[in-house]
């Protein structure tokens, strides 16, 4: 896995975003790969903003069954933990480490498990990524 952003390999495309739920039969291997396709594009969408654009520059969204709660779980902001539920979570953590928030300046420090340390530095016509 990378531990630095690749620019070069990052797609882009005009084409349009779209998604449509999967609409025929699969086996069960496929189920699962969608089931976990589905469940990484719902992590994404579950974290902040800035987290989900820094795991998929650095491409670490791989996801894990989760069975017990992850450190830091709220269960007062979360909901009580259901071992009945099937439940992701990231393979590798990432902990917010600072946070500094003026008008028009939001600067963002994460700690990507052994990746080191992440600024992302937010003005209203500017956006700055860095390794610290």
């Amino acid at each position: 896995m990378p531990d630095v952003i690749e620019p070069d390999a990052m797609p882009v495309s005009e084409l349009p975003g779209i998604w449509s739920p999967v609409q025929w039969d699969l086996s069960e291997e496929e189920k699962q790969e969608e089931l976990e396709a589905q469940a990484t594009a719902s992590l994404l969408w579950a974290v902040d903003a800035p987290e989900a654009i820094l795991r998929l520059l650095l491409n670490e969204h791989e996801i894990e069954t989760a069975f017990t709660p992850p450190a830091g779980y709220d269960p007062e902001q979360q909901g009580e933990w259901d071992d009945n539920l099937l439940t992701y979570q990231f393979k590798r953590p990432i902990k917010l480490i600072k946070v500094e928030q003026q008008p028009d300046y939001l600067y963002i420090e994460y700690r990507l498990a052994d990746l080191g340390y992440w600024g992302i530095e937010i003005k209203p016509e500017e956006v700055k990524i860095s390794r610290l």
